[in-house]
């Protein structure tokens, strides 16, 4: 079994600040990891374990971020909770949502979990409130990621019925040009 990361949010202030002057944290997204932890997604997820309450999850950019698709995890992180077991609410810090989700869409990192590279592109085209760069690049990384060809996903998004499907499509169709065209 897989050793877990430190909980370095739960480590008082002084102390991870002390830690990060000694260069043994080194930032990872908007918390820290240890210098000897690799930067993988299960560590990534760690350092914002902070943010994930009870049975909540990264989504949208955040999720992107967590399996290296994106740089940055997002300004607020997008973390979500299965619909009907969640509330919806915002902090500064944190966007905080429900999602009518399959636990098979939910990738499990030690205590922490995480859409899946395929349902994090589907929530990307359909739900991101912004569509950019930054989003259209998460997906094309999230390709490969979900081993998933660009025919693959024109596909499926031909077949899905999903609220704002149309949104999803021409979004897709944009990344798709663009990807042949390179």
């Amino acid at each position: 079994m897989e050793q877990s990361p430190p909980r370095y949010d739960l480590w008082p202030p002084t102390l991870r600040h002390a830690m990060r002057l000694r260069g043994a944290l080194i930032p990872c997204g908007p918390g820290v990891r240890g210098i000897g932890w690799p930067d993988t997604p299960r560590v990534r997820l760690s350092a914002i374990a902070g943010a994930l309450s009870g049975n909540q999850f990264a989504t949208l950019l955040t999720a992107a971020w967590v399996w290296g698709a994106a740089e940055d995890p997002g300004d607020p992180l997008s973390v979500a909770g299965f619909a009907g077991r969640a509330r919806t609410q915002h902090t500064r810090e944190v966007h905080r949502y429900e999602l009518r989700i399959s636990e098979a869409e939910v990738a499990r990192l030690g205590q922490f979990g995480v859409t899946t590279p395929l349902r994090t592109i589907l929530d990307l085209l359909h739900l991101s409130p912004t569509f950019g760069e930054i989003e259209q690049h998460s997906c094309r990384e999230l390709l490969s990621i979900a081993q998933i060809s660009t025919e693959e996903l024109s596909q499926l998004l031909i077949t899905l019925r999903r609220p704002h499907i149309r949104l999803a499509r021409e979004r897709w169709r944009e990344i798709s040009l663009e990807h042949r065209v390179a």
